[in-house]
């Protein structure tokens, strides 16, 4: 979008202030939201007052400050913590406070080492407040620059300049992307800004020159792995000079030119959400009655972890590291939705000939997917899904999404909804929405209580009824597979009776997470399973049962077997164990 519509915004679209770390955009995130971010002068022509969270939402401004507060007044480390986790703006989670603690002793054990190994050579870096930027235009009315976002340091001299990168959970960078390119070009050629506070808001930044390095470091630290990865380090400038102008300037021109939408997580902060035309709008989606603290994401997996405990929901939400056991029933769900998803796409019904036995040279879509291991596991599941298969018909199915991404902004409540869907499709013209879900045994879900026990349903029956998808007819589908069974249960979004009920359970989930501001634990034998557990003060050790008659297979938290009287609370918190790794990979664009 190098010239954004003048529909939608006001301002100056040739005023670009790009940090290095947002050329980090993948593959299906919205190119629009970093075009528009990009530009700092550009407005919405609705605008809206921004109201910000009554607690801490950035705990790596608080790490900063830390070492801003040991580095540049050799303050005690454990003097710098409680001060400024005492002077912070906002609240802050004693679960974040533990985190930013370990995060501060960690970076200053990994700066010691950094130092040590230079030091080996002759070279002698100290701390500089003063961060570096490139900047160039014919005007402040046609101003380019370039930012970084971390810790800088240099020789007394100027001939060695180091940035340093900070992230949650490890060092996950690679030199030869455009990030770290761009990170080395400004440690090369930019100036330092004379005033720190005018970084982000002076066009021109003042800045001051500085003598041009013979030497430049680009590292990462990983505040909680207490590891660090040295991406560049080189004594050719004109190295750094090319892959800014082969990589970095490309990547640019194509993360400013923006030129599609994906709504998601972006949503919530992106300027162009009042006029976004591939936004659905749905006031009063979630039966919520005010706007809350200030607009946030919601989704059925924020539900599922706030019911299981306040505190975990609250530093996922925050991105917080957490160790993660791998799950054989989480994996064997992946693998089961990713061969479904995969065989969806063809557009046709998944058919036996597709699953050839585990001992076949040609194994089709699992070979693409899995290791033969876990083929054998899945196997059985996918075997009950031939008979269920939603291709099948009967009727004309067209339309056919696997694995969508679906976006709703609730402005009633100011939420950003979020769902994703197994399938999505038409059977004779009509939408149906497709859950899938497998488990070890039958887990005694009915119609009666589906849509309590498995919200995602509820959310679709809104979702449709809502007008989300476009009209508001359409069907909600629960795919239930055991090794020994499928079964199909279908729900009428137009029925007034399931529209009530699901309304009933959405405002049931979303209600206390809306209200709520201390996300306070309640700790139990869920502790166990609980990936963010190390950071939480309250996490409890105990063994006792999560509910009597439940079996509960002790290394993977999967329900085995049930006393048949289900409770939504239970059904959420044996969801939130046989959940999937999250993304090593997905941190925080900083």
């Amino acid at each position: 979008m190098s010239q954004p519509p003048s529909t939608e915004f006001t301002g100056n679209p040739d005023v670009v202030r790009l940090s290095a770390s947002l050329l980090d955009r993948r593959d299906g995130d919205c190119a629009d939201f970093a075009a528009v971010k990009a530009r700092p002068k550009l407005w919405p022509r609705v605008s809206e007052r921004r109201r910000y969270a009554p607690w801490e939402t950035f705990p790596l401004g608080l790490v900063m400050d830390v070492l801003d507060a040991v580095e540049f007044e050799a303050a005690p480390i454990d003097e710098a913590l409680p001060r400024t986790l005492g002077n912070a703006r906002d609240t802050v989670h004693p679960g974040v406070a533990n985190w930013i603690e370990h995060a501060c002793h960690t970076y200053l054990e990994v700066s010691e080492s950094l130092a040590a190994t230079l030091a080996s050579e002759g070279v002698q870096l100290r701390p500089e407040h003063r961060p570096r930027i490139v900047q160039g235009g014919r005007s402040p009315a046609e101003m380019r620059s370039l930012t970084v976002w971390g810790r800088w340091y240099g020789s007394p001299d100027g001939t060695t300049v180091e940035f340093r990168r900070m992230r949650l959970r490890r060092p996950l960078g690679g030199a030869d992307v455009p990030s770290t390119q761009a990170m080395a070009y400004v440690a090369a050629v930019g100036k330092q800004v004379t005033d720190p506070s005018e970084l982000h808001r002076a066009i021109p930044v003042p800045v001051r020159p500085v003598p041009v390095p013979r030497r430049v470091r680009v590292v990462e630290v990983g505040l909680t792995t207490g590891t660090d990865r040295v991406l560049v380090d080189t004594t050719d400038l004109e190295e750094i000079r090319g892959a800014y102008t082969s990589n970095v300037r490309p990547a640019t021109a194509r993360l400013l030119a923006g030129g599609g939408r994906a709504p998601g997580r972006d949503c919530a902060e992106c300027k162009a959400r009042a006029s976004c035309g591939d936004l659905a709008h749905a006031p009063g989606l979630l039966g919520l009655d005010d706007r809350g603290t200030h607009r946030r994401t919601w989704s059925i997996t924020t539900s599922r972890y706030y019911q299981a405990c306040p505190a975990q929901a609250h530093l996922r939400e925050l991105r917080l590291p957490g160790d993660w056991e791998t799950s054989p029933a989480a994996e064997r769900g992946q693998h089961v939705h990713a061969w479904l998803e995969t065989a969806h796409r063809r557009e046709r019904a998944c058919r036996p000939a597709d699953l050839p036995e585990v001992d076949a040279d040609d194994c089709g879509i699992a070979d693409e997917l899995m290791e033969r291991e876990e083929y054998q596991r899945a196997r059985p599941y996918l075997l009950r899904h031939l008979a269920v298969c939603p291709l099948r018909g009967p009727g004309e199915v067209t339309e056919v999404r696997p694995e969508p991404k679906i976006a709703a902004y609730d402005a009633r409540a100011d939420v950003m909804v979020l769902a994703h869907p197994d399938l999505l499709r038409r059977v004779g013209g009509r939408l149906v929405y497709r859950e899938q879900k497998t488990s070890a045994v039958p887990r005694g879900i009915t119609a009666g209580n589906a849509l309590e026990m498995v919200p995602q349903l509820a959310l679709a029956v809104r979702l449709i009824a809502a007008g989300v998808f476009g009209d508001t007819d359409g069907l909600v589908e629960l795919e239930q597979l055991t090794p020994d069974s499928a079964e199909v249960l279908t729900f009428d979004a137009t029925d007034p009776a399931t529209v009530s009920t699901a309304q009933a359970v959405v405002l049931d989930r979303v209600r206390p997470w809306h209200r709520d501001v201390a996300f306070r634990a309640t700790p139990g034998p869920w502790c166990r399973f609980c990936p963010v557990s190390r950071w939480c003060p309250s996490a409890s050790d105990t063994t006792a049962h999560l509910a009597d008659g439940l079996a509960v297979d002790p290394l993977t938290g999967e329900i085995l077997a049930s006393p048949g009287r289900l409770d939504g609370r239970v059904e959420a918190i044996a969801a939130t164990l046989a959940d999937p790794d999250p993304d090593p990979d997905d941190e925080p664009p900083f």
